[in-house]
């Protein structure tokens, strides 16, 4: 399975398709291609420390410490191997973990089997987990809902029926987990004191917003986005949306402790419960949005 990673394909790519200029940000910008699609949001300064991410990501330490995997490099498994995490200096604890109340099981896919509650949820207290990610969770919702409007009420459908589906089948523990997830993408990725080399997300679909949070107590950082000509300063407190599939991203080792969620969602949990698609976010639709 792709993992992101595809050097050569990338240097062709930027050899045919080079970008006009390269920028620096380092202030809140909505960058559009010429056409009018919002290509990603960068918000320095929108995450308030306050908001206990800190404290609901302790609560994850040990599936943090255990997520890290050794043995030979390779680029398929480079989101937890542990040449790309660097020791903490305070007291988080370095590690990539995965959360969902409903997604589909590596080697699962439908329709021969339906979404299950993530095991990392399930096995360390992720009921408390997703109470005390309730700020944060509705806060990434609430800035959704302005940047892509379509994706926002796509994927607040789509956990309705899910829900609906989940009491159907009688699967009360599922149930249980929506109910108490805030938030209206379906996934959330922890990632502590990691690099990225640059890489896509190939598994979320080109149309679609991660969003990125980062917080931490860490000196001055870039997230590189070469395909893009851009660089940003990615300080604690950043939340960066766009789609991980047409962004080719990266950032280095921080000189300090970094952690970042990242809500994205699947689309096979879309599928599954047949509700539309959402298409791109478009610049001149802001307006009605607000």
């Amino acid at each position: 399975m792709e993992k992101g990673i595809n050097p050569a394909r990338e240097d062709s790519l930027h050899v045919r398709y080079p970008p006009e200029a390269q920028i620096h940000l380092d202030r809140p910008t909505v960058v559009r291609d010429k056409f009018g699609i919002i290509i990603f949001w960068y918000l320095p300064g929108a995450i308030d420390l306050a908001i206990q991410m800190a404290a609901a990501t302790a609560m994850m330490s040990v599936p943090l410490a255990r997520s890290v995997t050794r043995g030979a490099a390779a680029n398929d498994k480079w989101r937890t191997h542990s040449s790309n995490f660097y020791p903490s200096r305070g007291e988080g604890t370095p590690g990539c973990i995965n959360l969902s109340p409903a997604w589909f099981l590596q080697g699962h896919p439908a329709p021969k089997f339906h979404p299950h509650v993530s095991a990392t949820l399930k096995e360390f207290d992720g009921w408390s987990f997703s109470l005390a990610m309730h700020r944060p969770a509705v806060l990434i919702a609430a800035t959704l809902r302005v940047m892509h409007p379509k994706l926002y009420w796509s994927s607040l459908a789509t956990m309705l029926a899910l829900g609906l589906w989940a009491a159907d089948k009688k699967l009360d523990e599922m149930g249980d987990y929506l109910r108490v997830w805030a938030s209206v993408f379906t996934a959330l990725a922890i990632v502590c004191n990691r690099r990225s080399p640059l890489h896509r997300d190939p598994l979320s679909r080109p149309q679609w917003f991660d969003v990125m949070t980062t917080f931490g107590n860490y000196g001055v950082v870039s997230m590189k986005m070469p395909n893009l000509g851009i660089e940003i300063v990615y300080p604690a407190g950043c939340m960066v949306a766009g789609s991980g599939h047409i962004i080719r991203h990266g950032l280095d080792m921080a000189n300090g402790d970094r952690t970042a969620w990242v809500w994205y969602m699947k689309d096979d949990v879309h599928e599954f419960m047949d509700t539309p698609r959402a298409g791109y976010s478009e610049f001149w639709s802001l307006p009605d949005a607000l």
